[in-house]
């Protein structure tokens, strides 16, 4: 039998009176969200809603409806979890009934007391098998119609609800969408929802008086400045800090009567994935090796790791307050959900220049092992330890923040669509720096600087290399001099003989999200092995969009190498604690910056450079599903007209093609329309030659048709937009000419120019000789498309 802290039992009481007052509105999709802080038995209070709920709404009572049934909806693993939990609490009394989609009878529906487990995963991926038709009837749009049929509404309990604030948010909605809740109730520490119609809260405060949380969590105590470089990296020193800490708290416990073996969290950089990358992994080891040396390792199982592929620790029994195992290493998997109040400290290494910390993994360390506070007030504390290095930090809610990909589908009621099209060969480029970045890079630091133009040395010169060595040996020693007092010119330190990394100390961490500013700190010194590893994440940061495992090296050695030639830093450390000085490194940013742009230029010629003069032509298709990324594109649900379902628009797209889809959408003389791509030979493209002479391909905005059949091949511009206008839109014209003759379709299209200030959009069913005067041109009225002037 579960006993309720006064705390949840006041709560309760709220949620409860605001769920019916939901339940009686007249709409769906009442939102009623629950705040509540980590540690405090969110899923417990949110269960034994549920269960009050069922017990009480009886016919007469003050709920419109008699009966009501549950979705409950989790990210990742945390619905087994939750579905678990609710099996426990109520195994007596089973008002509630716990059930997975396999345990479901789709053709019954949902019935009173009902709870239906989901994890967002089974339904927001591509083609989700509880989501797609099927032939055994089987997926959860049969199970809601059931339900609804049976009189029974549906709450949808959405846990963890920030989650859904990330690159998933589109699938999200759609799918609530789809299922078309009674009521939301949107449960997390940290909600995103905004005005929702309800809104319950327990305080931090409450939970702490009941002793099921700790007082305060606390940032690197006690952490000591050193001005000296050590064998061992700043890493490792708050490794052993932490380890200190971890030991103290174990005789502590010890001291205060309790077998509590105090849980040390590590936790790797997190960057969004999952799997490590090289230096993550090399991470790995080095703290393996360190903690092995201290006695502790996987073997003597005093050392967990839960990574994606590699999973060496007891997972049923690490929560147990007399479990063997001291240190955890995680990076992802333990953030969301996991239990394990003898977490005590937490060392979370992050990149140099990381800012954030997430609420759930700072979470970890928050909750009582024993449910009760000590007499030893460090028993009642929380502690984390980093290698954060800003002047300020932020605490944020985790997200599902990975990029997600979703489908839109050929509408059911249209038939398949084709027009002939070309395309044209490009070669492959990779979008990774080359050899040839060196120069370019030489080049912006030598005009940045104003260095003087360098004799470079040719190793394979053997005719001149006596007269080279000869000449460099006199003018190099003086050229580094003056070279030199140009970078400090500029502002750049080049006597730099210790590069030092401040940390925070002392800092109390805040109990929800906000921005925390750094008030004191300690100086570390960092030693070479660190100053090559900050020079790869200097690198990796600055990189931009080209692949990281083949121009991180390119960059590095373009760095170093410039420094050695510019200024005779010919030590690689010496040169690489002058580009990571705190006060160069915007300096040396800037100067990647411009030689990044010249390279991307560079590969883009050579990416729009064409194979031979001909074009491909291929009877190309509207395609019966497009798969987009959430990332840059989001759905338009109110759009109906479109060929495929729902409606993608990029989140950048301009004003006029917004304005234009707008227009055909809620145009009643448009049986469908399609917005075309802009690349490749999946998208249609006709062929025009552009004002230099060279082939092109011209990928026209939109096509439609419309109820009479006609159709239309239109591309949207402002007026004088594109210099290659002209040609496109004549182009265009004799496309649709050929078109016209060639078929029994009649065919319409050019350029569209909307007038300022008016709904009003333009085009010319003639040829042109400019885009900037459309004085002439025929106004696109839809409903009388079979005028003269069309």
């Amino acid at each position: 039998m579960v006993t309720l802290k006064e705390y949840q039992k006041r709560v309760l009481r709220k949620l409860k009176a605001d769920m019916i007052d939901l339940l009686n509105a007249s709409a769906n999709r009442k939102v009623l969200v629950f705040k509540s802080p980590t540690g405090s038995g969110k899923t417990l209070m949110a269960s034994a809603l549920l269960e009050q709920l069922t017990a009480e709404i009886v016919d007469g009572g003050d709920c419109i409806y008699s009966e009501v049934a549950f979705i409950w909806l989790a990210p990742q693993k945390l619905h087994i979890q939750s579905y678990q939990s609710m099996q426990n609490y109520f195994s007596e009394t089973r008002s509630l009934h716990p059930m997975t989609f396999d345990e479901v009878d789709i053709q019954s529906g949902l019935h009173r007391g009902d709870v239906l487990f989901l994890n967002w995963a089974s339904v927001n991926k591509d083609n989700a098998v509880i989501i797609r038709d099927n032939e055994q009837n089987r997926n959860i749009g049969q199970l809601v119609t059931a339900t609804r049929q049976n009189n029974i509404p549906i709450v949808m309990i959405i846990d963890e609800e920030h989650y859904y604030a990330g690159k998933d948010a589109e699938k999200s909605q759609l799918f609530i969408q789809r299922i078309n809740p009674k009521v939301e109730l949107r449960i997390s520490a940290t909600p995103h929802t905004t005005n929702p119609d309800a809104f319950e809260a327990v305080a931090r405060e409450d939970v702490i008086a009941e002793e099921m949380i700790k007082k305060q969590v606390i940032l690197n105590p006690n952490i000591v400045s050193n001005s000296n470089q050590e064998n061992e990296t700043v890493d490792m020193r708050l490794l052993d800090t932490a380890l200190d800490r971890r030991r103290a708290l174990s005789q502590m416990y010890k001291e205060a009567g309790s077998n509590v073996n105090p849980l040390l969290l590590i936790q790797l950089p997190n960057d969004s994935k999952e799997d490590l990358d090289n230096i993550e992994q090399t991470m790995v080891e080095v703290i393996e090796n360190h903690l092995r040396e201290k006695g502790i390792s996987v073997e003597n199982g005093k050392l967990g790791i839960w990574l994606s592929k590699r999973h060496d620790f007891n997972e049923q029994h690490i929560s147990d307050n007399d479990n063997l195992t001291e240190v955890l290493i995680f990076k992802q998997a333990i953030a969301l959900g996991w239990d394990c109040p003898r977490a005590a400290v937490l060392l979370v290494f992050r990149e140099w220049k990381s800012m954030t910390f997430s609420t759930q993994v700072v979470g970890r360390v928050l909750r009582m092992p024993e449910r009760r506070h000590y007499t030893n007030e460090s028993l009642n504390v929380g502690y984390v330890y980093t290698n954060l290095t800003q002047k300020y930090f932020d605490i944020k809610a985790d997200e599902a923040n990975y990029i997600s990909t979703i489908h839109a589908q050929k509408r059911m009621d249209l038939p398949g669509f084709a027009l002939p099209s070309v395309y044209q060969e490009h070669p492959r480029v990779r979008n990774r720096l080359g050899y040839d970045f060196r120069k370019l890079f030489m080049e912006e630091m030598q005009h940045y600087f104003d260095f003087s133009p360098l004799e470079l040395f040719d190793p394979y010169d053997f005719e001149h290399t006596d007269n080279f060595l000869h000449k460099a040996e006199e003018t190099m020693p003086s050229a580094f001099t003056n070279n030199r007092q140009k970078a400090r010119t500029k502002g750049v330190q080049t006597d730099v003989t210790r590069i030092f990394v401040e940390i925070p100390k002392d800092i109390e961490m805040p109990s929800d999200t906000g921005r925390v500013e750094i008030v004191e700190s300690a100086r570390l010194a960092v030693n070479n092995n660190e100053l090559d590893y900050l020079l790869t994440r200097f690198c990796k940061k600055h990189i931009a969009a080209f692949a990281p495992y083949d121009s991180i090296p390119v960059l590095k050695g373009a760095l170093a190498y410039s420094l050695e030639q510019y200024l005779g830093f010919l030590n690689h450390f010496d040169a690489v604690r002058v580009i990571l000085y705190n006060q160069n490194r915007d300096k040396f940013a800037h100067i990647i910056d411009k030689a990044l742009d010249r390279y991307k230029a560079r590969l883009k010629v050579k990416s729009e450079e064409v194979i031979g003069d001909t074009y491909h032509q291929v009877m190309w298709q509207i395609p019966d599903t497009l798969t987009f990324n959430t990332d840059t594109y989001h759905a338009i649900e109110d759009y109906r007209r479109h060929y495929l379902l729902p409606y993608f628009e990029q989140k950048n797209a301009y004003d006029p093609e917004k304005q234009f889809s707008h227009k055909l959408d809620y145009d009643m003389n448009i049986d469908w329309w399609y917005k075309n791509g802009d690349n490749g030979k999946q998208h249609f493209a006709i062929p025009y030659t552009d004002i230099d002479g060279n082939p092109r391909c011209f990928y026209v905005d939109y096509i439609f048709r419309l109820t009479d059949g006609t159709i239309g091949l239109f591309d949207t511009k402002t007026e004088g937009s594109d210099k290659n206008g002209v040609q496109k839109h004549n182009a265009l014209l004799e496309y649709i000419k050929q078109r016209n003759e060639n078929s029994n379709v009649r065919y319409i299209g050019g350029l569209l120019i909307k007038k300022e200030n008016t709904n009003n959009w333009y085009y010319s069913p003639t040829p042109i000789e400019n885009t900037t005067d459309i004085s002439g041109w025929s106004l696109l009225d839809l409903d009388n498309i079979n005028s003269d002037n069309v």
